[in-house]
């Protein structure tokens, strides 16, 4: 029997996988990828006329300004993750 954590974590690494073979295809023919890096947070697009990437990280931006305001911009070397404000109390 197999619960359905490990399901989850089975497909997240799968679409890792193909995420990373895209990317690693885009860079292959030359081709550029969009990066997209504040503090920690690390996004990379490979381009296509179906993905408006301004847009894409503009909200991608406005969410992260959102939920973590001025933090965004800090960098934790000890790799421990940060709290929500929301969470703490």
């Amino acid at each position: 029997m197999t619960d359905s954590s490990s399901e989850q974590g089975a497909d997240a690494a799968m679409l890792n996988e193909l995420l990373q073979a895209k990317m690693d295809s885009a860079r292959s023919q030359t081709q550029m990828t969009h990066v997209m890096r504040i503090g920690t947070f690390h996004m990379e697009i490979v381009p296509s006329k179906d993905i408006n990437t301004v847009d894409l990280f503009n909200k991608t931006l406005d969410k992260l300004i959102k939920k973590y305001g001025d933090r965004l911009l800090e960098i934790k070397m000890d790799g421990t993750p940060y709290t929500s404000d929301k969470m703490i109390g």
